[in-house]
């Protein structure tokens, strides 16, 4: 009787790396999603206190200021630590085109249809409307364009009697409040960090960069980002959900492009070397 290390057909091969259950992530975007309906009991918070002064600091993160950042780093830590096929140089820059091509369009197709398209107020402009500080939100909409809103409402924040109505504010969620005036549904910021999250959670948990406890920690971000828009009444618990879901189906398809393209590049290096 021959062994199983014996020359011949009995050879035994190495075993296949396991690969990744679809559950985890799946429990982390899903969870989110739920986190984000959960602010609806969240309470409201003093503006001029140190938890809304960290609620505008998280949602900077997820802002134009912010992404670029995360962005970077994100790219960076799957590329340069991931157990990737092939040339991580190339990997990075795919990434980033796809990020970025996503993201803005999401960004166009949000600032000039689907909010105008849905055309709800924001939150906090509802509440200038019902302490007298403006008119109506329709007719507050009705004045023009954004850059034309925020400038009547900085001259509103700074004359009598319409200051003496404004709740108390940190000098930055005062000018935070100023400058969102466009409407609210769906949010813009939850939008953008769920993109990014779920598609460097997908990834992540595919090709295993290190340190790997990293993969916990992007949907929570997307989480607080998404509720600090809330804490600060710029959104409502609707907008964030809705940016949130959004973003979810978009790191989806970030994470579908890319591995098309990954596995394009694999067929055409093979049908390479039978060449």
């Amino acid at each position: 009787m021959t062994g199983p290390h014996e020359s011949g057909g009995n050879r035994e091969t190495p075993p296949t790396p396991p690969t990744p259950s679809r559950r985890t992530p799946a429990a982390l975007l899903v969870g989110s999603l739920l986190a984000l309906l959960g602010s609806a009991a969240a309470p409201a918070i003093e503006l001029d206190s140190g938890t809304a002064l960290a609620a505008w600091a998280v949602s900077l993160s997820g802002g134009y200021l912010g992404i670029p950042v995360v962005l970077v780093l994100g790219v960076a830590w799957i590329s340069c630590t991931g157990s990737l096929p092939g040339r991580r140089t190339a990997m990075a820059l795919v990434l980033t085109g796809v990020l970025l091509g996503v993201l803005g369009t999401a960004a166009w197709s949000n600032k000039h249809v689907l909010k105008p398209a849905f055309a709800v107020p924001r939150p906090h402009l509802k509440e200038l409307a019902r302490l007298c500080v403006i008119p109506s939100t329709p007719e507050f909409y009705a004045m023009g364009d954004k850059d034309r809103r925020t400038e009547d409402l900085r001259h509103l924040f700074t004359t009598q009697p319409a200051a003496a109505l404004l709740p108390k504010f940190h000098p930055l969620i005062r000018e935070h409040w100023l400058v969102q005036t466009g409407y609210s549904f769906p949010s813009g910021h939850a939008l953008a960090s769920f993109t990014i999250a779920t598609a460097f959670t997908l990834l992540g948990f595919r090709f295993r960069p290190q340190p790997e406890r990293l993969l916990f920690l992007l949907m929570p971000w997307a989480v607080l980002v998404g509720w600090s828009r809330l804490l600060l009444q710029v959104h409502s618990t609707a907008d964030i959900t809705g940016g949130g879901l959004c973003g979810i189906l978009l790191g989806l398809l970030v994470y579908r492009i890319v591995l098309w393209w990954l596995n394009f590049r694999q067929a055409a290096n093979q049908s390479q070397i039978r060449d």
